[in-house]
């Protein structure tokens, strides 16, 4: 879940600008402080040139020795570290040792032998030639060193704050972001499942997301109307030769009954009767399909026991099964009910459609399975046999109307049987898979249960 989010656009973003931001005020506060202490650092080096020039001024070396003695009794370690080393004679300081600089550098506490006594954490320190011996003279820089922790005291009281106000709004501004994002991912994969009405919520916010939304949302009425006019065109197209096909077959049975014909004119009219039963039965199915998705029975639907559908359906092509040399089991798994919403006449042609399918794709002796499963959430109905099954990049093509494998353009069929399987499982709010049975196909539909 955390990396999901972090891949998120705007929580990256938010992420991206809180680094800038943390960088850039980092570099403000070290600039600062670094100028403020070279300023301190400066200052240091000048008030310790002047006690220099102070001693150096001092052209007795009597008089020297006791101004250094005086001074070094007087000075706070704590504050500054006097110490001389004549060239005869004892040293004076107030610490026990301080190691000599020739220039300007910083002596930490840990260099300083100072036995009992309390100093600083740190000091500018500069050792110079002063009358017959060597002098060292070391500031605290206790001031520079308080400056740092109350920089550091505000970038925690100040910055930390900030921050922790500026994630909280960007995760908050990100998370609305992500939503209307996941609002137009969902759509899309509505409208590419085929649910036309989908659309993407937007409110009267003018951003590039929200453009983004009624851009998808017309696009997707246009498709909608595309659609509606497509189903339209082929319902019309369905009713207006329905009637003219039925006369056809009229005409052609009339022919055979009321005339004298040779055999072979009788054979031709028979194949041509056959033929006309065949295109109204395709256009039926056209019909149908129209009815069914535009939604027009879902007002049927009831509560329905796919158990006895399939029963029934089972025990009436069984005979026919048997006749052809095939062999139609069942196979109840779960202790029921299995009792779904829906429409018990077009479940009974799901069911149908499968089994016949089976027959007219797989050879003679070939096994179907027809089998129902209940579990904690779901109604399963399967139908498998052990044919030579479909392809693999077939499987999707098979849904489409009328569309019919090379192989199978010599069976009998209108293309339509899956089809309509899969928009009468599109009307149940059923998952269709077509899976591989090793060898064979095995049909999967999932209902969910009658509520």
């Amino acid at each position: 879940m955390i990396l999901r989010n972090i891949r998120s656009t705007p929580l990256r973003l938010t992420i991206m600008l809180m680094a800038i931001f943390i960088m850039s005020s980092a570099a403000s506060f070290t600039a600062a402080y670094l100028v403020i202490k070279s300023s301190f650092d400066t200052a240091l080096a000048d008030e310790i040139d002047l006690k220099f020039a102070t001693y150096q001024a001092i052209e007795n070396q009597g008089d020297l020795l006791e101004r250094l003695l005086l001074d070094s009794r007087s000075a706070n370690p704590e504050l500054l570290i006097l110490q001389y080393r004549p060239d005869e004679g004892a040293p004076i300081a107030n610490v026990m040792r301080i190691p000599p600089r020739n220039a300007f550098g910083v002596i930490p506490e840990s260099a300083i032998d100072h036995a009992d006594q309390s100093i600083a954490d740190s000091y500018l320190a500069r050792s110079a030639r002063v009358g017959q011996g060597q002098l060292t003279i070391a500031q605290t820089r206790e001031q520079i060193v308080n400056m740092g922790e109350i920089m550091l005291s505000v970038v925690m009281i100040g910055l930390l704050p900030a921050l922790f106000a500026a994630a909280v709004f960007g995760v908050f501004v990100a998370g609305r972001a992500k939503a209307k994002i996941g609002d137009v991912q969902r759509t899309l994969a509505a409208l590419t499942g085929g649910d036309m009405s989908a659309r993407v919520p937007t409110g009267k916010e003018s951003n590039d997301l929200s453009d983004i939304g009624h851009a998808v949302n017309k696009m997707a009425a246009s498709q909608d109307a595309l659609m509606v006019s497509m189903r339209q065109i082929s319902t019309d197209i369905a009713h207006d030769l329905k009637t003219p096909i039925q006369r056809v077959a009229v005409l052609v049975d009339q022919i055979v009954e009321r005339t004298n014909l040779s055999d072979e004119q009788a054979r031709l009219l028979h194949q041509a009767s056959a033929e006309v039963d065949r295109i109204d039965k395709t256009f039926q199915a056209l019909l149908q399909l129209a009815q069914i998705e535009g939604g027009a029975v879902r007002d049927r639907f009831a509560t329905t026991d796919l158990k006895q559908i399939t029963t029934d359906m089972v025990e009436f092509l069984d005979a026919e099964a048997e006749d052809q040399g095939y062999v139609i089991g069942q196979q109840l798994v779960g202790a029921g009910p299995f009792t779904i919403n829906g429409d018990r006449h077009l479940l009974s042609q799901v069911v149908a459609n499968l089994i016949q399918n089976a027959l007219r794709h797989t050879p003679k002796g070939s096994r179907i399975d027809v089998a129902l499963t209940t579990t904690a959430s779901h109604v399963i109905l399967s139908v498998a046999d052990n044919g030579p099954g479909i392809p693999k990049g077939e499987t999707e093509k098979v849904l489409r109307r009328l569309y019919r494998m090379e192989k199978s353009r010599t069976t009998q069929g209108n293309g339509l049987g899956l089809s309509l399987v899969a928009a009468i499982c599109a009307l149940h709010e059923a998952k269709l898979e077509l899976l591989d049975n090793a060898p064979g196909l095995r049909v999967k539909i999932t209902f969910n249960p009658a509520t």
